[in-house]
């Protein structure tokens, strides 16, 4: 598989100075112990004086997109709620209690729930889509274990990586649970998957939090996790800002390749092969809804998987055998090698037109590939990147971040 070396990233979601430095200051007056309402939430440290009469959390936020997890605020503490992974597994909830208020009495569903001391002020993330928020939040100054280092990518995310101030904790798929226990970070974030090694690191007193933001329907209500993270950080009014304006971009760029005449669609085919079978987005996917969204017809968009979905090789090519374009297929160094590993793939259109686009343009020396990091909180880029593909007239300017046509030879 060809490697590109990343090409510098342009800052594409600064906030305005005026804007943090209103809120640096509003955050001190609030640190500061003072009565009356708070006028912004603490985004580092503790507060010195508790009064059961103030509102710690000013700044709030509501999920709009995202249906996977909730929050209610209360004076002191937000109850955050993630919804279950399936019809086997719980809800969690998380106890998040601002630093320097007493511990709530618990009771009813909350009985038992994990309480973690907000803000945070170190986090342990087992994803490398949880990276590009606290980038986002310019807050990767919490960041201090990741899974593994090789999966990295992102200037500002290997500086802090190559810091030192940063652990590696399951190098190799397993967690070093006695390097967690002893580092002792204030959260550690994962998929929300469920082994011995987190119930050892829970029953350590280590929060362990789910963020199940790959079950999301649509690529907004992905990126809505970054308020998620933000309510760990006590940085919602950053993200409700940053959030709103992705948002408005999504939807403008959406609005005007929708728009385009429903006949000049193009007919769009994913995934790729193997050993005869062929794995594709589901119809119900955020990936579905993306090809949607940018302006094309999915060849599977009646198929009512909400992930990935398996077909048989040949029914995907009575399916997909005149589709326009073929996206999220990989591994290919060009067509000619796709078609030698495998000879049927001659007999979709797309391969033999040159209309086979990976997102692969962003990898590492060590393979580690951006599109699974830093396009999950960026979907307007993404959405960009499809319309550039689908209806390249409508966005001339724009400069691919992830996709890459396959060449020839």
């Amino acid at each position: 598989m060809r490697r590109h070396a990343p090409r510098p990233v342009r800052p594409r979601w600064r906030l305005a100075g005026a804007f943090v430095v209103a809120a640096a200051a509003a955050a001190g007056a609030a640190q500061s112990g003072t009565t009356g309402p708070a006028s912004a939430n603490v985004t580092r440290g503790c507060i010195d004086r508790f009064d059961a009469a103030r509102d710690y959390f000013p700044d709030k936020i509501s999920p709009e997109d995202a249906v996977h997890f909730s929050v209610t605020y209360h004076r002191s503490y937000k109850v955050v709620r993630v919804r279950a992974t399936g019809p086997d597994g719980q809800a969690e909830r998380y106890v998040l209690v601002q630093c320097g208020t007493p511990a709530p009495t618990l009771g009813g569903d909350l009985a038992g729930a994990q309480i973690v001391s907000v803000p945070i002020a170190s986090l342990y993330s087992a994803s490398t889509t949880h990276l590009p928020l606290l980038e986002d939040l310019q807050r990767l100054d919490v960041l201090t274990g990741v899974a593994r280092m090789k999966a990295l990518t992102g200037a500002a995310i290997l500086k802090r990586a190559a810091s030192g101030q940063v652990r590696e904790f399951a190098p190799i798929s397993t967690i070093d649970v006695e390097l967690v226990v002893s580092e002792r970070p204030a959260v550690l974030m994962t998929g929300g998957a469920t082994s011995p090694s987190l119930a050892v690191i829970r029953s350590a007193g280590i929060p362990v939090v789910a963020n199940h933001e790959w079950l999301e329907p649509t690529a907004l209500a992905r990126a809505e996790w970054l308020k998620y993270v933000a309510l760990f950080l006590n940085e919602e009014r950053a993200a409700q800002q940053l959030y709103r304006e992705m948002k408005i971009r999504y939807r403008s760029l959406s609005a005007r390749a929708t728009a385009v005449p429903a006949d000049r669609w193009p007919a769009i085919m994913t995934g790729r092969g193997t050993r005869g079978d062929f794995v594709i987005a589901g119809g119900r996917s955020y990936v579905a809804a993306l090809i949607k969204d940018a302006g094309g017809r999915y060849v599977w968009a009646d198929n009512a998987a909400e992930g990935t979905a398996t077909v048989d090789l040949e029914a995907q090519i009575r399916r997909a055998g005149n589709a326009d374009i073929w996206i999220n297929g990989g591994g290919w160094p060009s067509l000619a090698q796709m078609v030698k590993d495998e000879p049927r793939y001659a007999e979709f259109k797309a391969s033999r037109t040159g209309q086979v686009w990976v997102y692969e343009r962003r990898l590492t020396p060590s393979g580690a590939n951006d599109y699974w990091s830093r396009s999950v909180s960026h979907p307007d880029l993404l959405l960009a990147d499809l319309v550039k593909i689908f209806h390249p007239a409508l966005v001339p300017q724009h400069e691919l971040e992830w996709y890459l046509q396959v060449p020839a030879r």
